[in-house]
C-alpha cells in the first residue's frame, strides 16, 4: 500500500527531468542554429486545424537557456511550437532535457527533424548543411 507517503513521493518525481509538464509558448525560442525550414502554406494549416481540435499531442524537447530565467530552447518540435502559435495556445507540453553540450543539443535537433521528416523533402543545399551539422556533432561528441 502506497499511502499518502507514496503520493508525495511520485508527485515529485514529475517534476524530474524527462517528464512531461506544460510551459508558456512565449517562455520558448527557437533552437539558435535550427537547418530546417518551417512547415508553410497546407502543411502548417492543416497541421494548425489539428492543434486548434486536439491540441499538441507530442511533448517538444527543449532545454534552459542559462542567463534567460524561465526560458526554454526548443530542441525537437519547433512546427508544433510555431502551429500552437497561430493556434493560440498559451501553453504546449514539453520535456525538459538540460546539462546537454551543444554537440548532444544538435544531435537532438538533426536526429528528430530527419526521423519527423522524408531526407527527400529537404533540398540538396539543405541536406548537406543538415548532414555537415550533424556529421560534426557526431564527431564532437565523440573526443
Amino acid at each position: 500500500m502506497l499511502g499518502l507517503s507514496g503520493f508525495s513521493e511520485q508527485s515529485e518525481d514529475t517534476e524530474k527531468e524527462g517528464a512531461v509538464k506544460e510551459i508558456g509558448i512565449n517562455q520558448l525560442v527557437p533552437f539558435q542554429n535550427h537547418p530546417f525550414k518551417l512547415y508553410q502554406g497546407a502543411r502548417l494549416d492543416d497541421m494548425v486545424r489539428s492543434v486548434k481540435e486536439l491540441g499538441v499531442l507530442s511533448p517538444l524537447i527543449v532545454r534552459t537557456i542559462s542567463g534567460r530565467f524561465g526560458t526554454c530552447e526548443i530542441l525537437a518540435g519547433h512546427n508544433r511550437w510555431n502551429a500552437g502559435r497561430e493556434a493560440g495556445l498559451n501553453k504546449v507540453p514539453v520535456v525538459v532535457m538540460d546539462g546537454l553540450s551543444e554537440e548532444e543539443a544538435m544531435l537532438i535537433v538533426t536526429e528528430t527533424n530527419l526521423i519527423q521528416r522524408s531526407f527527400s523533402d529537404l533540398c540538396h543545399s539543405e541536406r548537406a548543411c543538415v548532414l555537415a551539422k550533424h556529421y560534426e556533432a557526431l564527431k564532437d561528441s565523440v573526443k
